[in-house]
């Protein structure tokens, strides 16, 4: 949809559901590269409520950290800390978010 609001409305509705996630998975992690930023968190979020989806995705959780949206790179620390395998696969580069300049950002590394 070109409204944003659907597709977060959209993300929001598989999320309720781990399994409508992993079914879904690959159209969720798509999203990641969405050009609003609320799209971007919500996928991110819907891939969190499994650590194995964040194992799974972790690549590309991985590379929103260098998204230009504080939030979305927030979102990314969130979800990667389900996962202690991707936490320890990515060490170095959520290290690196201890520099961002978002505070917040930096709380979350």
């Amino acid at each position: 949809d070109s409204f944003e609001g659907v597709r977060c409305a959209a993300i929001g509705a598989l999320a309720k559901s781990s399994e409508m996630v992993a079914k879904h998975g690959e159209a969720i992690v798509r999203k990641l590269e969405d050009s609003f930023e609320g799209v971007r968190c919500a996928a991110i979020g819907a891939l969190a409520k499994s650590s194995e989806m964040v194992a799974k995705h972790g690549e590309a959780i991985v590379r929103k950290l260098e998204d230009s949206d504080r939030d979305v790179r927030f979102a990314a620390l969130l979800a990667l800390a389900r996962s202690p395998e991707t936490v320890a696969k990515h060490g170095e580069a959520i290290v690196w978010k201890l520099e961002d300049s978002d505070g917040g950002v930096r709380y979350a590394a």
